[in-house]
């Protein structure tokens, strides 16, 4: 009775780790966004990085998929992109350049003061 008792919780902990693993792996392949000033883009590679507000780099890859609403992506131009993470690598899937009219209203970061 006692050897059952054991299978039946080792069965348990085992079906509890599956769950959890398969939910880490679910949340890997989630999507992410990420919103922001377009940095440097390299058409080669076609990589892109997005400054967010905080100071934070985000490099990007571009894929024929990706999607991109609004006018050529350029430097300087503000963005919100969904992506994925596949190899290591953060493939954007939607980019949305908002027009200069809402970018304005919207500084990704305050601006230094001139004296």
């Amino acid at each position: 009775m006692r050897k059952l008792w054991a299978v039946g919780l080792l069965f348990v902990a085992l079906a509890s780790n599956l769950i959890a693993a398969s939910a880490d792996k679910t949340a890997k392949t989630h999507g992410y966004s990420v919103s922001g000033t377009v940095g440097k883009i390299d058409d080669a590679a076609k990589t892109f990085v997005v400054r967010t507000s905080a100071g934070k780099d985000t490099t990007l890859v571009r894929t024929a998929a990706t999607k991109v609403n609004g006018e050529g992506l350029k430097p300087g131009d503000r963005v919100v992109v969904r992506y994925l993470e596949r190899d290591g690598k953060k493939v954007a899937t939607s980019i949305r350049i908002e027009p200069p009219a809402v970018a304005g209203a919207t500084p990704t970061a305050p601006t230094p003061s001139t004296r």
